[in-house]
């Protein structure tokens, strides 16, 4: 055993066939999503970093090649050399040592990286220690909350080819390739760049293709059916993060990508941008970000999830690099206050941009606050947000819509809570939910929830007024604004579709 790595060296395998030999280790070993997690107890193989670190270390104290590999690249704890070498028999330690996986320090092994499993992939990217080290301008951060936000919400259909903007280590990329005939992954990072296509080879993964270069600049007059990008949002006043700091002003990053990625869409083809933007003083968000997509030739839905005020986002951010040093901390705070001040920025807001590209026709604008729950993948629910909103630009006067025949998502749950009274029960809320993808809910009366039901795909919904009117005691004009406002809600949350009668 010869080999020493002590820096950062790129992580590369020397021979294509070492890819596979490394993947049948850790498949032996059963280094995937399940193996972990049932060793160990947890919610996922991700899930790691909230865990008290003595109790991973005596549930995998059996030194078993699991036990072996969850220590080093899940843990990051040093292990004897001894059980190294067992764990990644039959290659020698030499062999991952060379290839920047393993690093020998005095008399023990460590993993200048972490390997995660998860969701059928094999990930590489730095632990969280390499910032607290300052090792940070180039860091290549895992998988973090929005970038599984932003997978859950991909409209994943047939893709030509597919641009992953900002793909860090390469994951929202690898989630598109089994629908894309050609994925390109896309980062300033050079670093990144080199664990996305390390990881891309690891997983086995033909159709993806890594290039360094910032925003669209590697990708220069090629076209795409989908774009997704996680770019590195945060709104502050530093450039010290790669993954972080974009180094433009303000929510700038966000609203240059919007601007630009219409010349990089196919006719009909989605962008999808995972991002933050800033409450000014005195500006409706809504109207300013309205603004962002004037002569776009896109369609665009901006659904929030999120707001902080200014000083509540900056704790955020700031904490989520500087744990250890209270002074730093209370310096760094008031740099990023008074940024915020001087900037007019009162609250910071987090969300999805979703923009498909549509000519020939005026374009359409949607923002408005996301679903509290997300059940299961939701990319088609997004899609159908887009179908749904075309129905509704369609149907704008109200003589067109009441011509319009409906039918009930059969996604649609009707609950009623109920108290004791004498008579029996008393209705005391009445709650219309959807059970998959964009769970919207809502209160409704039990009068419009019989007329809701009543949506079969054969009665216009002209008719279906009539009913109501006469099951509350009133005159159809009387209601008939009301209620359709009510049901072009119901129409653009995905309660109630256009089409065929229900079977």
């Amino acid at each position: 055993m010869t080999a020493r790595n002590h820096g950062h060296q790129p992580v590369s395998l020397k021979n294509a066939n070492d890819y596979a030999r490394v993947r049948d280790v850790l498949a032996g070993a059963d280094f995937t999503d399940r193996g972990v997690v049932g060793l160990l107890g947890v919610e996922s193989a991700r899930a790691l970093s909230g865990c008290d670190v003595a109790q991973l270390l005596r549930r995998t104290n059996q030194a078993t090649p699991l036990d072996t590999l969850i220590r080093l690249f899940l843990i990051g704890a040093p292990v004897e050399v001894g059980a190294a070498r067992r764990a990644i028999a039959p290659m020698t330690l030499d062999d991952w040592i060379e290839a920047g996986l393993l690093q020998i320090r005095g008399t023990s092994v460590v993993a200048p990286l972490e390997l995660l499993p998860f969701q059928g992939l094999v990930l590489a990217f730095d632990h969280p220690r390499r910032i607290e080290k300052g090792l940070s301008r180039n860091y290549v951060m895992g998988i973090g909350s929005s970038t599984l936000t932003l997978a859950n919400l991909t409209v994943r259909r047939a893709s030509s080819r597919t641009l992953d903007l900002g793909t860090g280590c390469g994951f929202l990329a690898f989630l598109a390739a089994p629908h894309s005939d050609r994925v390109l992954a896309v980062d300033r990072n050079p670093r990144a760049v080199h664990l996305a296509e390390f990881n891309a080879r690891l997983n086995d993964l033909a159709n993806v293709e890594s290039r360094e270069g910032d925003l669209f600049e590697p990708v220069e007059g090629e076209k795409f059916d989908l774009v997704v990008s996680n770019p590195p949002f945060v709104i502050s006043p530093e450039r010290r993060y790669i993954y972080r700091d974009s180094g433009m002003h303000g929510d700038q990053v966000s609203r240059t990508i919007v601007r630009q990625v219409p010349s990089f869409l196919n006719e009909g083809g989605y962008c999808q941008i995972l991002c933050n933007w800033a409450h000014v003083k005195g500006q409706d968000w809504k109207d300013r970000l309205a603004e962002w997509f004037g002569d776009t030739g896109c369609d665009a839905w901006v659904m929030r999830s999120d707001t902080l005020e200014s000083d509540a986002y900056a704790a955020k951010w700031i904490r989520h690099t500087e744990r250890d040093d209270p002074d730093r901390f209370d310096r760094r705070f008031a740099e990023w206050v008074a940024y915020y001040d001087r900037e007019r920025i009162e609250a910071i807001s987090g969300g999805l941009i979703t923009m498909r590209r549509v000519s020939g026709r005026a374009n359409w604008f949607r923002a408005d606050d996301g679903p509290e729950k997300m059940l299961g993948p939701a990319g088609e629910f997004v899609a159908r947000g887009f179908e749904l909103r075309d129905f509704l630009e369609q149907t704008r006067d109200d003589a067109t819509l009441l011509g319009a025949r409906l039918r009930v998502s059969p996604d649609a749950r009707f609950e009623q809570c109920m108290k004791p009274c004498p008579e029996g029960w008393q209705v005391i809320e009445s709650e219309l939910r959807l059970a998959r993808g964009l769970a919207y809910s809502g209160h409704v009366d039990p009068y419009m929830a019989r007329m809701i039901a009543r949506c079969d795909g054969r009665h216009p919904l002209d008719e279906l007024v009539d009913g109501l009117a006469s099951d509350v005691g009133k005159d159809k004009g009387e209601i008939t604004s009301a209620c359709l406002e009510i049901v072009r809600r119901l129409i653009e949350q995905g309660f109630l579709l256009p089409g065929e009668e229900a079977s």
